[in-house]
């Protein structure tokens, strides 16, 4: 009897683990940690409040990595998704050689590897049902403090000018993709609550209910285009591939060797591209509006910095931290910033278009799964990949220590450890 008990509070453990390395990965309950440290870089300057940022991160995620080497299997390492994973961190990692600016290029490499292999270590050891709380809880765990931040009145909870909410996260674009996935999480305890009966049913409603309201709320007040617009596309997303898979799939030779799930994403991929890089075209739109926040500047800048070293890029994330890259040419309009505001443009600068080329692989071999037959809790995966992939086109969310990239690399192969994975209702 007393294994059985101690096996289950460590279960329990495990699930606390796993809801405060997601808090911590989304960064501002860290940032807040260590603020009144930072206040101390003016008259301390040698060791700078990134590292404490960048050990934070390190030991909430090395549990994480510690448990995934103890759980996967040699058999794990035959999926062709992950195959590519790896091959793409190999890549990106030996970018580091030839980086313009190493020393922040391997750190950064290293916080990308240890938040993929947090994702992987969600993907091989909690079912669906179970990641959902893990997630609605980290994410709410967030959006209630941001509220308290917001009543009490923080220093830079809220927007001084346009009194939009910040919360804990220092920047709207940081706390509506919080609130974002916390509204994914809600919608996937509510499928989940279908399969239960009394009072475990009507409590678990009621929470992901009022989580669900609580992210609305912030996602309104926060006012970002980002996370509202990247939900948006998600759904359009699958929509379309429920859309062709009950219509049309096994009927049409072409659909059938494509896939639903990569023809779904490939032309809602094609759809977002053409719509950004003509979107400023459109007459009577403010440029606020036609190029979200404003950014298309910024994505010039990183198309010509691409140019300048297509094959091998810049070394990983290294680009906007070089003179070089500035020198250039001469952007009046775009502010000399370190982040390209797009995750495709910081795998493509950093360690260019092979860099690219792997994660499309890596997308388009991972979402294959989906369309085989016996897979549970797709829809909910099938939201949260296209809400990050889409996210991604505004800002610099494939980067390590970051919620979202775990996210993504969850919700892309989820499921590679059978022996972690039981039955479970279609989500």
């Amino acid at each position: 009897m007393l294994p059985v008990v101690s096996t289950r509070h460590l279960r329990w453990i495990e699930y606390a683990y796993a809801a405060l390395m997601m808090f911590a990965l989304t960064q501002g309950p860290v940032y807040q940690l260590w603020s009144r440290s930072a206040e101390y870089v003016v008259f301390s300057p040698r060791i700078s409040v990134a590292h404490i940022y960048f050990a934070t991160f390190v030991v909430a995620q090395l549990p994480a990595l510690l448990i995934l080497v103890r759980t996967i299997s040699a058999k794990t390492f035959r999926n062709r998704a992950l195959q590519v994973l790896i091959a793409l961190h190999a890549w990106l990692g030996l970018s580091v050689v030839w980086s313009v600016f190493a020393r922040h290029s391997l750190p950064e490499f290293i916080a990308l590897s240890l938040s993929s292999a947090a994702g992987l270590y969600l993907a091989a050891r909690f079912r669906n049902e179970e990641i959902w709380w893990i997630f609605l809880g980290s994410m709410s765990a967030g959006l209630i403090l941001s509220l308290l931040a917001i009543s009490q009145q923080w220093n830079l909870s809220i927007d001084e000018t346009e009194r939009y909410w910040i919360g804990i996260y220092y920047n709207r674009n940081s706390l509506a993709p919080v609130a974002g996935l916390a509204l994914l999480a809600s919608v996937g305890v509510l499928f989940d609550g279908r399969s239960r009966s009394g009072l475990r049913k009507n409590l678990a409603i009621s929470i992901a209910v009022a989580a669900g309201v609580t992210a609305l709320i912030i996602l309104w007040r926060a006012e970002s285009r980002t996370a509202p617009l990247a939900l948006l596309v998600a759904l359009g997303a699958l929509i379309l591939w429920r859309v062709l898979r009950t219509a049309w799939f096994g009927q049409r030779r072409v659909i059938r060797l494509l896939g639903t799930a990569r023809l779904s994403v490939g032309v809602v991929a094609v759809a977002v591209f053409v719509v950004l890089k003509n979107s400023a075209l459109i007459s009577g739109l403010p440029s606020e509006t036609a190029t979200f926040s404003s950014r298309a500047a910024l994505w010039s800048q990183n198309w010509t910095g691409f140019l300048e070293k297509p094959l091998f890029g810049w070394g990983w994330l290294a680009a906007r931290h070089s003179n070089s890259f500035f020198r250039l040419g001469i952007w009046w309009v775009a502010e000399p910033t370190e982040w390209s505001h797009s995750g495709y443009y910081d795998l493509i600068l950093g360690a260019g278009v092979l860099a690219g080329v792997l994660f499309i692989i890596l997308v388009f071999s991972a979402i294959t799964a989906f369309d085989e037959p016996g897979r549970e809790g797709l829809t909910i995966r099938f939201l949260s990949a296209g809400f990050v992939l889409t996210a991604a086109t505004q800002e610099s969310f494939f980067i390590g220590s970051h919620f979202l990239w775990v996210v993504l690399i969850w919700a892309l192969l989820a499921g590679i450890q059978p022996i972690a994975q039981t039955s479970s209702s279609n989500k």
